[in-house]
């Protein structure tokens, strides 16, 4: 059976196998990410660097002794927009269920984890953000009550040396 908790430092190197997943899983959408192995140390250390400043939590989903996924959350932001309203809010930095935990309800269960969390913080409101071509996931979310807020696009206008294979 599993269940969510939060996340210890003994699940350390589990947790950063889980993100490393879930950069690889949506690498296809998005030609801009780079390979998660040359990555990996930095964008992990950070992330759980970025969650802490914030007072927020990550939390995990185990099935007998092993991680099968996770949500990470900023708990405690303020708006960088001069026009926003100021009050903090929280930010649902990443969340990934392993492909044969999917279905089962447990991205629900985090989710609903992470956002009973910010709301116990005092934080009016949860964002995230999601790779537009990554349709799975913009429904997933939609079915949960979360809708497109800031819409960022991006058109290439060159080609970088590395792309040109120089």
């Amino acid at each position: 059976m599993v269940s969510i908790r939060c996340f210890r430092q003994a699940d350390r190197e589990a947790l950063r196998d889980l993100v490393l997943q879930l950069h690889e899983t949506v690498r296809p959408f998005d030609v801009d990410l780079a390979p998660g192995e040359q990555i990996i140390e930095r964008y992990f250390n950070d992330l759980l660097l970025r969650v802490e400043q914030s007072a927020g939590a990550v939390f995990v989903a185990e099935d007998d002794r092993r991680l099968v996924g996770y949500v990470c959350l900023r708990g405690q932001l303020t708006p960088d927009d001069l026009d926003e309203r100021p009050d903090p809010y929280s930010f649902m930095a990443e969340l990934f269920v392993r492909p044969d935990y999917r279905k089962r309800g447990i991205g629900r269960k985090l989710v609903e984890r992470a956002e009973s969390h910010a709301a116990e913080s005092g934080t009016y409101k949860m964002e995230l953000k999601v790779l537009a071509q990554n349709q799975p996931a913009v429904r997933f979310y939609e079915a949960l009550g979360y809708k497109p807020r800031i819409v960022v696009m991006s058109k290439r206008i060159g080609t970088s040396e590395r792309e040109a294979g120089s």
